[in-house]
């Protein structure tokens, strides 16, 4: 399956924010967001989920509690499959640091689709 992130294909678009992103909500797990589609006109780089290596994990959004159908969050999970906050702050603590963490990697290998753009129906 792929899921996109919109935006540029750079190593911080690929990094949680911290603050926004360590945070879940309703129905929705914390972690770097991704979507099932593309906005039309939209620029976004398409991952291939079943690329990622543990502990990184794409969790869709639970809709019955609250979350966006089509939504995922992209985080580390721990041995129990419970999303890793620990990790994921520290992750997001790299962002704008001009380090690439091997999260921000591993997401950058998985990419199957890079600088797509969001058609009009």
């Amino acid at each position: 399956m792929i899921v996109y992130v919109w935006g540029n294909l750079t190593s911080d678009n690929f990094t949680p924010r911290p603050g926004k992103d360590t945070t879940g909500g309703p129905g929705q797990q914390p972690g770097l967001s991704a979507q099932a589609s593309i906005p039309a006109g939209r620029k976004a780089q398409g991952i291939d989920v079943g690329k990622l290596r543990l502990p990184l994990k794409a969790i869709p959004d639970d809709t019955a509690q609250g979350g966006a159908h089509g939504h995922f969050a992209i985080a580390p999970i721990d041995e129990k499959g419970d999303v890793d906050i620990q990790q994921l702050e520290a992750w997001a603590n790299t962002r704008g640091t001009g380090r690439t963490h091997e999260f921000t990697q591993i997401l950058l290998d998985a990419v199957v689709e890079p600088n797509v753009r969001g058609n009009a129906t």
